[in-house]
């Protein structure tokens, strides 16, 4: 149970900002991890959305309120996360991704904060397979209701966190599998006494428990329409009715064996069963997905099965049968949970939530003496879950190529420094594209965005140098800074991104948000 407020008290939290349910947890006197409850008395809040003519609701009112008016409603925004292009219109308004999962993070922050007083600070946890633009917009979420974001980390770090809370003396290479409501990620990492080091990453952010639902959701239309001549998913009501029904059909075969599904649509009615040898043979390709990264991300490690210590299973979608005898079948290790599947990202993140300021100039006060020893030793690493680069034109061929920086699973914190040329007499700015990958070929790469570097010394000749530094922070976030290297100064840059919003619009919609109330 969650502690009362202490007068003048400001908590430090984590979030587990979900595809399907947010989770906010924090960190007790003795250094437990402790998931609070919202408004309706639930540990998970379903990552709901939908505007009414009065406001706004979040959560399980949404979701039930979303099958009556599923226009108005938004789900699975975390895949929209770092998009540019996504906007949901609701009457007059218009909003951004990040705006949708401000919305989320106010509900669970409010709702929590009736039970441990004010949150004023929070790490945020996010796939390890997000880029910089998902992770920005991640960031300008929590910005934009009001809490200071103290990190972004990676879901299969706070759940080894989570792990390595409960079982302290076990040393070893850890595997966590995280199949999430939307995302999926896989991802190795070292156990030595407190530390906790990723060796290697990898994963799909659109794979996840939905892809299993959407599988159902087709299954089910095509008998209905085989049956009546009609198809469900023509309707947006029909069709809502029919995802939550595929959801719960997902949920109850990994209890039981078979279940019957209700479908309803233009005054038919049809009661179709499904065992689970049907749901399994339905799915078994997004499976082999996950077998596939898996077993690509031991490769990466410089790794086999024999090595690994441990399996850990995270994300509610691992529940299901047929991914647990998966991982004991390609593994050859019994597979269980120490913790909840469900809520060792939130736990994890609230532990590195409590690290993060215990590693600070400022003291966390609701922590325990013990408490705050023993977390305190703690440390984690992360790397890059991407390769990055700069297309540069090369002085042999004269052609555009990447120039990769950052290697694929890099550890973070890194920088690099690399030298450049000017091309031509009297240049004073000079224009780097940032990108992500490791394909030579520019086009091959995603365009993060465009590094302006400008302010160089007038009359200089062509060939004159400048010092590039390339730097990925533990947030998994990029910067970039150059210097003349005949001046030794630096020189103004800037890196214009693709994706996300700029300072000013995070403080509009902080603006307006604060004017909308959750019911």
């Amino acid at each position: 149970m969650a502690e009362a407020p202490e007068s003048g008290t400001e908590r430090t939290v984590g979030i587990d900002l979900g595809t399907t349910l947010t989770k906010l947890a924090y960190v007790d006197q003795e250094g437990r991890p402790v998931i609070v409850p919202n408004a309706e008395g639930e540990l998970l809040t379903p990552s709901v959305v939908v505007f009414t003519k009065s406001g706004v609701l979040v959560g399980r009112d949404a979701r039930r309120e979303a099958l009556a008016n599923p226009a108005r409603a938004v789900f699975n925004v975390k895949r929209q996360m770092g998009n540019p292009k996504w906007r949901f219109k609701v009457d007059t308004e218009t909003y951004t991704p990040e705006a949708i999962s401000a919305l989320i993070l106010k509900k669970v922050i409010q709702d929590a904060e009736m039970h441990i007083g004010p949150i004023r600070r929070a790490v945020i946890t996010v796939p390890a397979y997000f880029d910089d633009a998902r992770r920005k917009a991640t960031e300008d979420a929590g910005n934009i209701v009001g809490i200071e974001v103290l990190d972004i980390v990676n879901e299969p770090t706070a759940s080894a966190l989570a792990y390595g809370l409960t079982r302290t003396g076990d040393d070893g290479i850890i595997l966590v599998y995280d199949l999430g409501g939307g995302t999926f990620d896989v991802t190795v990492i070292e156990k030595k006494g407190n530390e906790f080091i990723t060796l290697a990453t990898d994963g799909d952010v659109e794979l996840g428990g939905k892809d299993w639902d959407e599988r159902l959701v087709n299954h089910l239309s095509d008998r209905f329409r085989k049956e009546f001549g009609d198809d469900p998913r023509e309707d947006p009501q029909a069709l809502a009715y029919l995802w939550i029904s595929a959801e719960e059909a997902k949920k109850t075969l990994s209890r039981r064996e078979k279940t019957n599904v209700p479908v309803s649509y233009k005054g038919h009615w049809g009661n179709y069963e499904v065992s689970r040898e049907d749901f399994e043979s339905l799915t078994e390709d997004l499976l082999a997905v996950t077998q596939l990264t898996t077993e690509m991300v031991i490769e990466e490690a410089g790794l086999t099965w024999q090595g690994i210590a441990r399996v850990i299973p995270t994300g509610g979608s691992t529940r299901m049968p047929m991914v647990q005898r998966l991982l004991e079948r390609i593994s050859g290790k019994e597979i269980k949970a120490e913790v909840p599947v469900d809520e060792s990202v939130a736990s994890g993140a609230a532990i590195h939530a409590a690290i993060c300021v215990l590693h600070s100039d400022e003291r966390i006060h609701e922590l325990g003496a013990e408490a705050a020893e023993r977390l305190g030793r703690i440390r984690t690493a992360d790397v890059a879950a991407h390769a990055l680069g700069l297309i540069i034109k090369d002085a042999n061929t004269l052609e555009y190529r990447n120039d990769v920086l950052i290697p694929k699973n890099s550890r973070l914190p890194v920088s690099v420094m690399r030298t450049y040329q000017t091309s031509y007499d009297g240049q004073q700015r000079i224009i780097l594209q940032v990108v992500q990958g490791d394909a030579p070929s520019p086009e091959a790469n995603i365009i993060i965005g465009t590094a302006d570097v400008t302010g160089l010394p007038a009359g200089r000749p062509a060939g004159a140098l400048v010092r590039v530094t390339y730097s990925y922070d533990r947030k998994g976030r990029i910067h970039l800074t150059a210097e003349d290297q005949e001046a030794g100064q630096l020189i103004a840059t800037e890196i214009t991104r693709e994706a996300g919003l700029k300072p000013e619009e995070v403080s509009e919609e902080a603006r307006r948000l604060s004017l909308k109330s959750i019911q």
